[in-house]
């Protein structure tokens, strides 16, 4: 049943990184690797229990406001995943993650849909019931929780046997592998030696996504000092571009939210030589060019999606 799949405890969550370091055969994290992933863990916790815990969302925006800014992000998925829970197992008139956006504003709402396809992606459920419910153009962000939350909890199947869900298909599987790719920075425990091992047994044309997965998750969740960086650079080869473009776009997610970060700030300065702000107004011109030139971005180098939602305006067709 529906009820069973969905209904979880995440403090009692077996299948986070922290228990599966060793059978992925990594011996030895950093100490303040791993105690930024389970501050970023600890987090996403709260924000969840806030959404289960109250239909007033008024009091779950109230918890929200008392976390720290740079951690903010990470309550709002959580969020988006305790409101689709609650949607799956006693489905209201009006969707609950619609009711929460409308109500919260825009700035955060690119995390609680993250966080939707997080839930959705833990059982893991069909996507297409649920995101009939949303607004289509976060669908993208749903997908991108999805692909994270397979790698997470799924990572035999999807990182180990390099699958991808049969009911996915054309641009939704590079979105997929985008997600799963931030996956690879929490289950390989931030180790370059891992994760670029993980990333090269995928066929070619799935590599840059993962990569650009990577870029996204080190800059903005970071936790790993400049040394890992650099090598994370060099790791990345002939996909460094998506590296780097990855990276760019989260420090663009930063400066729509007004937060900054030390972690995003080391991550630009290491992997785009320029500041975090810098590199967040170098995705403002390019996209307001399109813009100016009436074109759209090439789906080879660049995310739609996030270049979507981080300035819409600029976008004139539709994914």
């Amino acid at each position: 049943m529906i009820q069973d799949a969905v209904e979880t405890k995440l403090s009692d969550d077996k299948t986070l990184p922290v228990n599966i370091w060793a059978e992925r055969g990594i011996a030895a994290i950093s100490p303040s690797v791993q105690q930024r992933l389970r501050q970023i863990r600890g987090t996403l916790i709260q924000g969840f229990q806030a959404a289960i815990a109250s239909d007033d969302l008024e009091a779950i925006l109230l918890k929200l406001n008392g976390i720290e800014d740079e951690l903010r992000g990470f309550a709002f998925e959580g969020v988006g995943m305790g409101l689709t829970q609650r949607d799956l197992v006693a489905p209201s008139k009006q969707n609950r993650v619609e009711a929460f956006v409308a109500s919260s504003g825009a700035a955060y709402e690119h995390f609680v849909y993250v966080g939707v396809g997080l839930m959705l992606g833990k059982p893991p459920l069909p996507l297409e019931p649920y995101i009939s419910q949303l607004n289509p153009e976060r669908i993208w962000l749903v997908i991108d929780g999805y692909g994270f939350q397979h790698g997470l909890s799924h990572w035999q199947k999807y990182l180990n046997d390099l699958a991808i869900p049969e009911h996915l298909s054309g641009y939704a599987c590079r979105v997929f592998d985008q997600g799963m790719g931030r996956s690879i920075w929490f289950v390989d425990g931030a180790d370059v030696t891992h994760i670029a091992k993980t990333i090269r047994a995928f066929p070619s044309t799935r590599q840059a996504d993962l990569w650009a997965g990577i870029g996204f998750v080190c800059t903005f969740s970071g936790g790993a000092p400049r040394a890992t960086l650099e090598a994370l650079k060099t790791a990345a080869g002939p996909y460094q571009f998506a590296l780097i473009e990855g990276s760019a776009f989260a420090a663009k997610s930063r400066q729509r939210i007004g937060s900054y970060s030390p972690h995003t700030e080391l991550a630009c300065e290491v992997l785009s030589g320029i500041k975090a702000n810098a590199v967040a107004e170098n995705i403002n011109k390019t996209l307001q060019s399109f813009q100016t030139n009436a074109a759209t971005p090439n789906q080879e180098v660049w995310h739609h999606y996030r270049a979507h939602i981080t300035m819409p305006s600029t976008i004139a067709a539709s994914i």
